[in-house]
This record gives C-alpha cells, sequence and structure tokens, in this order.
C-alpha cells in the first residue's frame, strides 16, 4: 500500500504526541503483561502474543523444535478441537492466524472483526495454553517442517545466509538454523516437545498486545477472563556464548545448479541495548539501500560488476549480522569483494556526509511509519520487541534516529566495518 502524504501526517502526530500514553498496560497476576491500543480507523481487531522462546534457548538436543512446535500450535489442534475444526472456526468468524519462530521469540497472531474479539481471545488462549498434539498428527507436522528446510537448502539466498551466520557466530545461539536440523526435527521425542511447550508457553514469559476497534477496559476484562487461570511456568535460560573473533577472512564456497553467483560478507554488529545500534541502522541505510546507496552507484552504476548489491544489518537481542550481499556472475567475485572492501573502508575511515545523514534518517523514518500502517502490524512491534528489549524501543525509535549525529555515525561505522576479518560466503553455479 502506497504511504499518502496524509497517513505519513497521521502517524506522524500518533507517534510524535506519544502512542505510549495511549495504551492500557497491566500485568496479570500470573505475569502475563497485556498491552492494548484503541485503535478505531477500522472495525477490526489484531491480537499478537510473543513467547520469549526461539532458537536462542534450545539445547542440541532440542533443535529446531521451537519452529516445529509453533506449527503444532497452529495447526494440529487443542484438547477441545482437531486442527481441522480450529480451521473451521477460524473461517467462520473470518480470522487470519499465523505464527513465526525467530531465534528471539515466537510469535502468535490472530486478526478478525470487531465483533468477534470474544472468539479470537477465547481460541487464542486455547492454542497457547491448550494445543495437545497427538504422536500422529505431530509427525504429519514433522513432515512439513523437514518439506520446509529443503526449500531453503534450495533457496540460493537463504542457504547463502545460513551458511554465513553458522560460520560468523560458532557457538553464539545465533548459527542456529531455526528451522532445526533434518535429524533433530525427525527424531526429537513427542512427550520432550510437549514437557518443553509446558514448561516455557507460560503467561509469565508472554506479551500480549491487542490493538483495534475496541474498549479496552471491557477487552482487558475479557483478557483476564480467559488467560488469568494459567499459571506461570518456568523461564527460559538463553544458551548464550560470545561470537567469535576472527583475525582474517573466513572464505565459504556452496555449488548449487544455478546461473549466476552471490557474494556475501558477513560482519558482527550491536546488541539492541548498544548506544551504537540506531547509528548502525543508518550507516546500513546509506551503504545498501537503494539505487542512490554507496554499494549499487559503485558496483552496479559505475563499476557494473554486479546486478544488484546492498548492505543490512538486523536487530537482534545479542549481537546482529551485518552483511554486504550481492547477485553477480561468478567471474566478478573477487573484483566485487575487492570494490565492497573499498567502500566500505572509505566509510570507516573518512564517514559520510550530512547530506547522507539527512536522507538516510528521512529513509528510516518513512519505512518506520509505513510498516506500522496496520494495525496487526503495530501489534507484532510492540509484542516482538518487548519481548526481549520493551516495548519503549518501539516508541522511541524515530527519536533516537533522528537524535543521531554525524560525528556518532562515523564513530560508530569505524567501530563496526571490518575489512581485514569477515566471511565471505559465495553460492556459486555447478
Amino acid at each position: 500500500m502506497r504511504l499518502t502524504l496524509m497517513t505519513l501526517s497521521m502517524l506522524l502526530l500518533l507517534f510524535s504526541a506519544g502512542i505510549a500514553s495511549d495504551w492500557h498496560i497491566e500485568h496479570l497476576d500470573n505475569g502475563l503483561k497485556v498491552m492494548i491500543l484503541e485503535y478505531h480507523q477500522v472495525p477490526q481487531v489484531n491480537i499478537s502474543t510473543t513467547i520469549a522462546v526461539g532458537a536462542k534457548n534450545e539445547t542440541d538436543f532440542f533443535d529446531g523444535a521451537t519452529h516445529l512446535l509453533e506449527h503444532l500450535i497452529l495447526f494440529r489442534g487443542t484438547e477441545k478441537m482437531t486442527g481441522e475444526e480450529v480451521a473451521e472456526a477460524m473461517t467462520k468468524h473470518g480470522a487470519y492466524f499465523n505464527g513465526y519462530t525467530s531465534a528471539n521469540w515466537t510469535d502468535f497472531v490472530i486478526s478478525l472483526p470487531k465483533e468477534n474479539l470474544d472468539f479470537g481471545l477465547q481460541i487464542h488462549a486455547d492454542m497457547l495454553f491448550r494445543s495437545n498434539f497427538p504422536t500422529d498428527e505431530m509427525d504429519k507436522e514433522r513432515q512439513v517442517v523437514l518439506e520446509e528446510i529443503s526449500r531453503t537448502e534450495d533457496n540460493p539466498v537463504r542457504k547463502i545466509y545460513r551458511a554465513s551466520l553458522q560460520s560468523l557466530y560458532g557457538d553464539h545461539p545465533y548459527s542456529k538454523n531455526v528451522l532445526g536440523s533434518r535429524e533433530r526435527v525427525s527424531n526429537v521425542p513427542r512427550d520432550s516437545v510437549y514437557a518443553y511447550y509446558k514448561r516455557f508457553y507460560a503467561p509469565n514469559n508472554m506479551t500480549m498486545v491487542i490493538v483495534g476497534d475496541v474498549s479496552a477496559p471491557e477487552t482487558m476484562t475479557l483478557v483476564k477472563e480467559y488467560f488469568g487461570q494459567f499459571p506461570k511456568g518456568a523461564v527460559p535460560h538463553d544458551n548464550y556464548n560470545s561470537p567469535p573473533v576472527y583475525n582474517d577472512v573466513i572464505e565459504l564456497e556452496i555449488k548449487k545448479d544455478i546461473n549466476q553467483a552471490y557474494l556475501m560478507m558477513s560482519m558482527i554488529g550491536p546488541k539492541v541495548d548498544d548506544p551504537d545500534l540506531h547509528a548502525i541502522d543508518i550507516m546500513a541505510d546509506i551503504l545498501g539501500n537503494g539505487e542512490s546507496s554507496r554499494l549499487q552507484k559503485k558496483l552496479k552504476d559505475e563499476l557494473g560488476l554486479v546486478y544488484s548489491a546492498n548492505f543490512s544489518f538486523y536487530t537482534m537481542k545479542y549481537e546482529g549480522p551485518m552483511f554486504a550481499f550481492a547477485t553477480l556472475d561468478q567471474a566478478n567475485i573477487a573484483k566485487v569483494e575487492k570494490a565492497v572492501k573499498e567502500v566500505l573502508a572509505d566509510a570507516s575511515a573518512d564517514g559520510f556526509t550530512e547530506k547522507e545523514l539527512r536522507k538516510a534518517k528521512n529513509s528510516i523514518k518513512t519505512g518506520f511509519f509505513t510498516s506500522m500502517e496496520r494495525g496487526l502490524d503495530i501489534a507484532d512491534y510492540y509484542s516482538e520487541f518487548d519481548s526481549f528489549m520493551g516495548h519503549e524501543f518501539v516508541d522511541t525509535y524515530p527519536e533516537k534516529i533522528e537524535n543521531v549525529t554525524l560525528a556518532e555515525l562515523n564513530a560508530a561505522a569505524k567501530k563496526f566495518l571490518n575489512t581485514e576479518s569477515y566471511i565471505k560466503t559465495t553460492v556459486v553455479p555447478k
């Protein structure tokens, strides 16, 4: 959906006025954090509940169990309803429902007409706390996940990303494949996954965010009715290890049946609570976001060496990955690597300009507000970030982007950009 000037103005007003002041926030006695925002633009209600459990909490034995569990909760039924009955009930009530698993969290969402709020909360509670997947149903879902793993292996972009992270992070939890390994997904016992679910999928490990055309007090009464009965659970432990320190370039080559090549040069970036985080977001935008970015202009427009090029940084609870990425002909890999290093070295040594800083700030804030147009997106952002950083991160993000100075940006680039030691991963034709 195109962002109109009126829509952007509305969102700017919403956030500049302080969206935090409009939230109704309570903690239930069992630890569930509930945030409700009355958002009357459309007659709809959106629920996003994030559990502070992701791949970072898995042992090797449970490799991929969190993602498998997401599938089971969504599609394999509860103590009261089969998976088919859940799907039929959702359709009957005009509901969209889905789930997402990351290294940091697992998120379940439901969006439906406001008059069906009572149903939405009931079935949301049933799925989150009363899933009861029989062995045969779990075995069916194993096959679905195994097919998903196969598709990822066949996709060169996903393959290069996964291989890069595995090498970049070593024993750090972000080296793990969120989808899991074939061996563990195939063999992890049903009872072990169920015990994992009962232990950690508890209200004290959850943030529920409701955004929609509702009355906050009335909605909170329903939340307490349907969610207040469940007991607290164990607090999950993050299996954290510091990322490796590299003194050289580590090279990985993957051969696939493809026609073009892919290059990724990966480095470690800051944690979500690092004071340089917002400066790194700006740096990534200048280096690699869009046709006017430094990498695109140098590698594609000036040298004609790539089909596309970008630079990205992913905000994570712990050290997030930074990487330059290019699609290119195999014969140009060495030239492109050299050119990328020159662009990054120049940014590290000489920094950026006020003009670049201003443009990046505008780009990031517009993208942020665009991503918050829908009620479901607002609910997702707040629940997910609250699970590992606190919802205030979202409230203050545009302001903190705006407040980054050129000196701070250039210092962060000098600190985090590294052209001497990184992970170089290529996917090339066989």
